[in-house]
């Protein structure tokens, strides 16, 4: 695309520069694939993320084009009711293993107050 034409709204330069920021390894690419955001019918994952690497280079996008894109990025990654719980999750269930055993944690301490209330307190007869 011409920076010089007239009628040049940078959107197909600015959408590649809008990828490029986005992907940077082949993991990024899967991601992307996972949410059905790029479909890759090259092969690997590496080779999308090298594809648009070099596509990239001399491009003249506009910033301003995916300013609200970004920002809704940025405030999404910032939300503290997101972020917080995420990396909690990331940090303490890697596995689903992780998962089902704080579940049962959770069900035996339950299980056990509920013993000792009506050991405590036993119903009249």
């Amino acid at each position: 695309m011409c920076p010089d034409f007239y009628n040049n709204n940078f959107s197909v330069t600015s959408y590649m520069g809008f990828l490029d920021a986005l992907i940077d390894e082949a993991e990024d690419v899967k991601e992307l694939r996972d949410a059905s955001i790029l479909c890759n019918r090259l092969g690997s994952d590496k080779e999308v993320a090298k594809l648009i690497k070099k596509m990239n280079i001399d491009l003249v996008p506009s910033p301003m084009i995916y300013r609200h894109v970004k920002l809704h990025i940025h405030n999404h990654r910032n939300d503290m009711w997101i972020k917080y719980p995420a990396q909690v999750y990331r940090t303490f269930f890697r596995t689903r293993w992780t998962f089902f055993a704080f579940v049962g944690a959770i069900a035996a301490l339950f299980i056990g107050a509920l013993q000792a209330h009506y050991t405590i307190y036993q119903p009249k007869i």
